[in-house]
Order: structure tokens, then C-alpha cells, then sequence
């Protein structure tokens, strides 16, 4: 529940945010907030690392999400919910058939795709997007579902839709959980802390669709039982931390106050009241804490714009174990590839790859042989010189 003194502050900050743009763009650069506690953001350069890389595949259109195996393939996923699977000796088979019931059209269709933690024993497969609209109705609705990968890799079997979810990214744990981010963009305010919506929400149910017996607010009134954590804007990266289990997610601010977190049951995050972001006419949305709201572990400013991540695991590239690595989607950083040293639960140090690309990485994933694998972005905006079709990396140490 929101203090008294917080909710007075909320209706401040709705009335602040109703200023007009500015006639020319504010700069990303312009008045950075001060940090909470030292090393929460500008994390010292690492040494640059040497390595190689190789284009696997070019092509796609609206890349969206990798997924490793076991095997050390890698399913490919496209907005439109084409499929495609590298297989490890290289080659490339595509689609694969029998997809959950998407609805036709071309964008942001097919969300994200995640494979069960227990893969090897499951061969499940874990699917966000947007379904057709009902008999009689206009409007998409939003599911999450869960399908069998064949033996072959040619198609799914036995689609169980699990709910009516927004999802934006997936994680699945070896317990038996899957977590489901959900977006909380500005014009959606008001729906962000409130328990009664799916909005800037992380979800967690079982992943036959039911509802995890611990779940923080299972049992009170008026409350989404799935909801787990609130107070998110748009998580655009999850993984289960494969020491703790705990979930760990990378999230996108406005203008500005990306973040890095550990999400903890029943905890408030403060989108869109605490934020280390400003609006995009540069003003103020509020202060960057507030008693009983989460500090991010780790933030950025100007923005990064976060999306996938990744914890390297194997001792393939020296010095890289434990590291996380984050994409980058946004100009003021850098597009590129960013490793997160980390000491425990501290960002030590940041080092950016691949920047003389200046691609935007939409993904990142490492195979159980340590290999790194990319995501670049499609990009059609010819106007600015920027036309671009989406690709995979495959990196390699040097």
C-alpha cells in the first residue's frame, strides 16, 4: 500500500508532468541525478577484450529474442513468430511449424520465446504474444503459452495456452515457476502500483498456468494473484541468477534511468513516481527514493535502453566468468554490447564491445560451450541512414 505522504506526492507529480515540450530537444546529458549509494551508477571502463566474430545469419525482420539449448543450438525468434534454429555444426533450419494461434500481420507479434529450465527432460518451450481477437471483438488479446519442441526441430506439439498475459520477457525456473515481465509506459500511470492490473507488473505462475502457493499477494482481495512485484516500466531482459535462482532483470527508463535489479517477492520498484529518469521534454517525473521503495541495484544516465541479458558462465573468454552482458538499443550510450563486471550484487566495472558497429543488440545469450551469441536489430529508417537487416553473432575469443 502507498503512504500518505506518497500518494500527496502522485498527485503532484501528474499535475507537474502536464508541461508542454520544449520548442528544441532537451539533452539526454543534461542535470544527472545524484546516485544513492556509491557505485549505483558510472562503473569504471574495463580492459578491452579481443575478440572475433562471425555473421550466422542476416535477414530477419523485427528480431526479438535468442534462446540456447543444450545442445548448444539456438532458436531464433522474429515479431512476425518465425522461428529459426542454428544448429551447432552451423546450419540453419527454418520455421519451425505448429506455433501457438498468433494473429496475422507483420511488428511485434511474437514477443518472447524462453526454454524450460528443465529442457532436457520437457523439450518445452515458453511463447509471448499477441493472439486474434475473439468472435465478435476488434481487439488483440495478449497470452502466454507453453508448446513441445519435436525431437526434429521442425515444429511444436501439444500449445497450452497458460493465461491472458502481457508478456513481454520469460524466465523459467528448475522448480517449476515461469516469470513474465509486463510493460508500464507512461500514458499507464495510474495502473503501474495498482494490485488490481497486469501493467509494469512482474508475474509468476507455475508453468502448468496455476498459481504458486508462496505467491506474495495470493489470498487478498481485489488482487491479481500472478503478480509478484510492481513498480516496473518495461523489463526488457530476465534470467533466473544460476547461483541464487533468484530473478535479475535489466529495465528501460524514459529519458534516462535504466536500470539493473534483483526482483524480490512483494517488493515495489517506483515506476513511475521514483525514477532516475526525466520525462522526454526534460522535465522532473519525482525523486530517485522514497521510504519503502527499491533502489536499483545498478542504473544508467544518459539512457542505455536496455534489452536482453545474459550471465556468462563458462571460462571460455579469460575473465568472464560471472559477468552479465547487456544490449544496447540507444545512441548516448553507445549501440552495442556492454559486459557488466560484478562483484556479488555490485557493478565493478563496464566494458562496451562491438561499438564500432553501432548496431542495436536486441539479445544476447551464451551456449553451454561458452559461446556468445547476438541479436542485432532490423532497422528501416532511411531517413536517418539507418537501414539495417537483423542478424546473429556468433562471438569468439580472439
Amino acid at each position: 500500500m502507498l503512504k500518505p505522504r506518497l500518494y500527496c506526492f502522485l498527485i503532484w507529480a501528474f499535475a507537474a508532468n502536464l508541461a508542454l515540450a520544449a520548442d528544441t530537444p532537451p539533452d539526454p546529458f543534461a542535470n544527472p541525478p545524484s546516485p544513492t549509494f556509491i557505485g549505483q551508477t558510472a562503473a569504471p571502463q574495463a580492459s578491452q577484450t579481443n575478440i572475433r566474430l562471425e555473421i550466422v545469419l542476416s535477414g530477419l525482420q523485427v528480431s526479438r529474442a535468442l534462446v540456447t539449448l543444450p545442445d548448444n543450438s539456438v532458436l531464433v525468434s522474429e515479431g512476425s513468430g518465425n522461428i529459426q534454429v542454428i544448429h551447432p555444426d552451423g546450419s540453419i533450419t527454418s520455421p519451425i511449424g505448429g506455433m501457438p494461434p498468433l494473429r496475422s500481420g507483420e511488428g511485434r507479434i511474437l514477443m518472447d520465446i524462453a526454454a524450460d529450465a528443465n529442457f532436457e527432460q520437457s523439450r518445452r518451450i515458453y511463447f509471448a504474444y499477441e493472439a486474434a481477437a475473439p468472435a465478435g471483438e476488434e481487439e488483440s488479446i495478449q497470452q502466454v503459452a507453453s508448446g513441445i519442441l519435436s525431437l526434429d526441430m521442425t515444429h511444436f506439439e501439444n500449445i497450452q495456452i497458460l493465461g491472458n498475459y502481457p508478456g513481454r520477457r520469460l524466465a523459467s525456473t528448475s522448480d517449476g515457476k515461469l516469470y513474465i515481465t509486463t510493460i508500464g509506459y507512461l500514458e499507464q500511470r495510474p495502473e503501474v502500483m495498482g494490485l488490481t492490473t497486469f501493467t509494469g507488473k512482474v508475474l509468476r505462475i507455475n508453468t502448468d498456468g496455476s498459481i504458486p502457493h508462496d505467491n506474495p499477494y495470493l489470498g487478498l482481495t481485489n488482487v491479481r494473484p500472478e503478480i509478484y512485484a510492481t513498480g516496473h516500466r518495461d523489463q526488457d531482459g530476465i534470467i533466473i541468477h544460476p547461483e541464487t535462482s533468484e530473478l535479475w532483470s535489466i529495465e528501460h527508463g524514459p529519458m534516462g534511468g535504466d536500470e539493473l535489479n534483483v526482483v524480490r517477492p512483494g517488493l515495489n520498484y517506483g515506476w513511475p513516481y521514483i525514477t532516475y529518469g526525466k520525462n522526454y521534454d526534460g522535465t522532473e517525473i519525482g525523486p530517485t527514493e522514497w521510504d519503502g521503495v527499491t533502489q536499483p541495484l545498478y542504473y544508467w544516465f544518459p539512457s542505455l535502453a536496455p534489452s536482453g541479458l545474459a550471465m556468462v558462465q563458462q571460462d571460455l573468454f579469460p575473465g568472464w566468468q560471472g559477468s552479465l552482458l547487456v544490449g544496447s538499443l540507444s545512441a548516448p550510450q553507445g549501440r552495442c554490447l556492454i559486459r557488466l563486471v560484478m562483484d556479488g550484487e555490485r557493478v565493478i566495472a563496464e566494458e562496451h564491445l562491438l561499438v564500432d558497429l553501432d548496431r542495436r543488440v536486441r539479445d544476447v545469450v551464451e551456449t553451454p560451450d561458452g559461446s556468445i551469441y547476438v541479436l542485432l536489430d532490423s532497422e528501416n529508417n532511411a531517413d536517418a541512414g539507418r537501414v539495417f537487416p537483423g542478424e546473429v553473432l556468433k562471438l569468439m575469443p580472439h
